[in-house]
């Protein structure tokens, strides 16, 4: 009777305790909800942040949590939470979560992920007319990008071919040697003139 009796009470207070941790996360919730619904993104962010300690499994504050970084213009940082949120299986929308993703990633410039991001996006929701729009132009922005990245490559090819062949462009150690051939003639120059001074009878001025 005693063993079943603490049983029972093992029971109610882990149950207890249960009740208390999943309110607590609820309460971080709803706070960060507030706030970010109050555009108090950085109170947002740190209230989803105390749902991630007390859940860290929950995939939903991920997701809470990367909108708000979204909002204060971390990118980097809610591209990971989207990418946790549906590492950790998010199936409430995840369509919308590949398309956060895909516009934190845009934001970085990183297209090529961003195009697979929207790609995914719309395979889960093929009417999703803002990542329609979103996929073509950063497939434009790649296109772009590839282009303007080949210009430049171009460009520092031909410099380097010019560089090459321009025969006034000297490594350092021809730099070197044409310094000390310079030196030395001018040492030989002087050297000469001061001979044909001496021969002409040049004295030079007493220090004193």
């Amino acid at each position: 009777m005693y063993h079943r009796i603490s049983l029972c009470l093992c029971s109610i207070l882990l149950f207890m305790c249960l009740v208390g941790w999943i309110g607590s996360w609820k309460q971080s919730i709803r706070t960060g909800n507030d706030a970010y619904w109050k555009q108090e993104y950085d109170a947002a962010v740190n209230a989803y942040q105390t749902a991630v300690s007390e859940k860290p499994e929950n995939p939903i504050t991920y997701h809470n949590l990367g909108t708000a970084y979204y909002k204060i213009g971390n990118f980097r940082k809610a591209s990971t939470a989207f990418q946790t949120s549906l590492l950790k299986g998010d199936t409430h929308n995840p369509a919308d979560i590949y398309y956060n993703l895909g516009n934190a990633q845009f934001q970085l410039r990183d297209y090529t992920a961003a195009i697979m991001s929207y790609e995914d996006a719309l395979d889960l929701n093929p009417h999703d007319s803002d990542a329609k729009h979103n996929l073509a132009l950063a497939r434009q922005l790649l296109k772009q990008q590839l282009n303007m990245t080949q210009q430049q490559q171009k460009e520092s090819g031909e410099k380097t071919e010019e560089a090459e062949n321009d025969p006034t462009n000297l490594s350092k150690a021809e730099t070197e040697q044409l310094l000390e051939l310079l030196t030395k003639n001018e040492n030989q120059r002087r050297q000469k003139i001061l001979k044909q001074k001496l021969d002409s009878g040049y004295r030079r001025d007493k220090d004193w």
